[in-house]
């Protein structure tokens, strides 16, 4: 009877040895997402001048209002177009910061629009030399003329006198 029992039992160890293991089930706390990595890229501060930023935009007076151009593949075209509703009544223009975020440019840009009760408008907005356009924009809020700005790896923070703004990615809405 112990010849008989003991091949059976071999059987049974090596069947059940073949078997890959059984993963335990998932419990429904573990469902949670975990957010997207931050990319390997960060924001780069480039220089700024009275009259351009990074040889790429550059300021120049109209024969009413400003200017902020960039040279395309087609052209030079006036970004600040796609920033103010009335480029010919900014007065003056000033690139106050700007930064590249890979193929991306975010510039900080104060404004003497005419009949505005601050001393300067500033914007934020994002342009993209690929698609040559901005792809966002938004108005700084406070009334002082001047503008802080602190970039932390794919984090860039704007600030006047009002809330902070933050960027990320070089992008804004």
């Amino acid at each position: 009877m112990k010849t008989r029992i003991l091949p059976l039992a071999l059987v049974a160890v090596i069947a059940g040895c073949s078997k890959p293991p059984e993963e335990p089930a998932q419990s429904q706390t573990q469902a949670t997402p975990i957010p997207p990595a931050a990319p390997t890229m960060s924001y780069e501060p480039l220089i700024v001048t009275d009259d351009s930023a990074a040889d790429l935009f550059h300021v120049s007076a109209l024969d009413i209002g400003s200017a902020i151009n960039f040279q395309s593949r087609a052209g030079m075209i006036n970004v600040l177009e796609s920033v103010v509703q009335s480029p010919d009544a900014t007065g003056y223009v000033k690139i106050e910061k700007a930064y590249r975020f890979g193929e991306k440019y975010v510039l900080v840009v104060s404004t003497g629009e005419n009949g505005k009760s601050c001393p300067a408008t500033t914007y934020a907005f994002a342009f993209d030399t690929r698609t040559e356009s901005v792809t966002g924009k938004t108005e700084i809020e406070g009334c002082s003329e001047g503008v802080e700005s602190l970039s932390e790896g794919n984090k860039l923070t704007v600030k006047k006198d009002g809330a902070a703004s933050m960027f990320y990615n070089g992008e804004i809405h």
